[in-house]
């Protein structure tokens, strides 16, 4: 994957922590940042049996700074994670906000699945 020419991660990208194996293949919490450098995350899905292979890759940040102790801090506008683990289901990733606190947002797993197929077989579909 590489930064996007046009979009929320259009300056640079990064691994947000490790890829996670499931049925579908490998999912990936990455950050991007902007050129007017708000850093962001976003969800990528790989190939399980070539994870060279991108199947899926958020067009949109799922997690952006909004709240003021991810606007404000000693890095402003700043969402980064280096963390994140199923349990019963739900993904729960680790986040610092604006390099001042320590975060956790979660989902469940079902959910975000559901949310990637819809947009990863439109996709298809359109080709």
């Amino acid at each position: 994957m590489k930064p996007r020419v046009k979009g929320w991660d259009n300056w640079k990208i990064g691994i947000a922590g490790a890829p996670i194996k499931i049925n579908e293949g490998w999912l990936v919490v990455y950050h991007g940042v902007s050129v007017e450098r708000m850093y962001s995350l976003g969800i990528a899905m790989l190939d399980g049996d070539q994870p060279e292979q991108v199947l899926y890759r958020s067009k949109k940040q799922v997690l952006a700074p909004k709240e003021d102790y991810e606007r404000f801090g000693k890095v402003p506008n700043v969402v980064f994670s280096c963390g994140n683990v199923i349990l019963d289901n739900r993904l729960f990733v680790y986040y610092g906000g604006a390099d001042s606190v320590l975060c956790v947002a979660t989902i469940n797993l079902d959910e975000l699945l559901s949310f990637i197929s819809i947009f990863y077989f439109s996709a298809l579909i359109m080709w």
